[in-house]
């Protein structure tokens, strides 16, 4: 532990991002990523962290992390040295960490990650219904998710070519896929979307937030503060995900919603799951080495919790030795 850090948040298409935002919403972290037009005040000169939907509704600076042209804005106004924002949300990790980030100012990047193909099949039956989304699809309604994945799906790995600043037009093939596992290694703290609890207890411990602050178990308490079956969190997540997945905040409070909704489930030896994974190839390798990973860092995150709790009782002990010598 050192010197704080802008927390980058790679926020992926139906991967929890909604659900921690809110979270951290509820926590009163300072978010940057993306507000409705009319209350957004992107075109002020200055940055400024306000409350658009007054108390309950979370903290914000006003500027754009889901577009290049608005985090372009960002570096030219000195986001992340501003200190103002206390997690970024972006969708463009590799453009935002080559423009918001320099050697004086660093930054780690957290995101939660989902089986390449639970992710593009929640994805299918998301946007065919979800109205309020830019990608609205209804049209996808009206084929089976084969035909979907066959012929109209061009989100095909996408984590890689993401990680490596490659358009999802482009092609990618093994050169990419270790450039995008060194990435990950050297420079996130990787959350898992079946582990999501034990994903955010990380993601808090690189945010310096205290768990035992009775705000702080509040907002988590929303969450996971009731037992649930490990398979049903992708269906709770979806659901959770409903009010936006493109960075519009919707509501003028934080409500972290908990109802199921439930999809048809595409599992191994399906001819769906088959097609979907051999056409993502490459995520589905780099997904198992993000596993590995969450794994390995246990140890890390463990430590540096460890470091910043002795931090902390130092600076107490000497709040109070200087207290006692007035």
């Amino acid at each position: 532990p050192g010197e704080k850090e802008t927390v980058l948040f790679w926020h992926v298409h139906k991967s929890g991002g909604t659900t921690v935002k809110g979270i951290y919403r509820c926590m009163d972290q300072t978010i940057a990523s993306r507000l409705p037009p009319s209350i957004s005040h992107t075109e002020d000169k200055e940055l400024i962290a306000f409350e658009p939907f007054g108390q309950r509704g979370g903290k914000f600076v006003n500027v754009d992390m889901t577009t290049r042209s608005g985090m372009l804005r960002a570096e030219r106004m000195g986001l992340v040295a501003s200190g103002k924002a206390d997690m970024l949300f972006a969708m463009d990790p590799s453009f935002a960490g080559e423009h918001l980030y320099d050697k004086q100012h660093k930054g780690r990047i957290v995101s939660l990650f989902r089986h390449p193909v639970d992710r593009l099949a929640s994805k299918f039956y998301y946007l065919q219904k979800a109205d309020w989304e830019k990608t609205y699809s209804p049209k996808w309604a009206d084929m089976s998710i084969l035909e979907w994945a066959e012929k109209h799906n061009f989100d095909e790995n996408f984590l890689v070519k993401k990680i490596v600043g490659k358009k999802l037009t482009d092609d990618a093939g093994m050169a990419d896929l270790i450039i995008a596992k060194e990435i990950v290694r050297r420079r996130f703290i990787v959350g898992l979307l079946d582990e999501m609890e034990e994903s955010v207890h990380r993601f808090n411990v690189m945010l310096g937030v205290n768990e035992s602050d009775e705000k702080t178990k509040e907002c988590m308490n929303e969450v996971f503060g009731t037992t649930k079956d490990e398979s049903d969190k992708s269906d709770e997540v979806d659901s959770m995900e409903a009010q936006g997945d493109e960075g519009d905040e919707k509501d003028n409070a934080v409500e972290i919603n908990t109802n199921s909704n439930k999809h048809p489930k595409i599992v191994e030896g399906m001819p769906e799951y088959k097609l979907m994974a051999e056409r993502n190839s490459l995520d589905m390798i780099l997904y198992e080495y993000i596993r590995l990973l969450f794994q390995e860092q246990k140890s890390v995150i463990n430590r540096y919790a460890r470091e910043a709790l002795v931090q902390q009782h130092a600076l107490t002990t000497n709040v109070q030795r200087k207290r006692q010598l007035r």
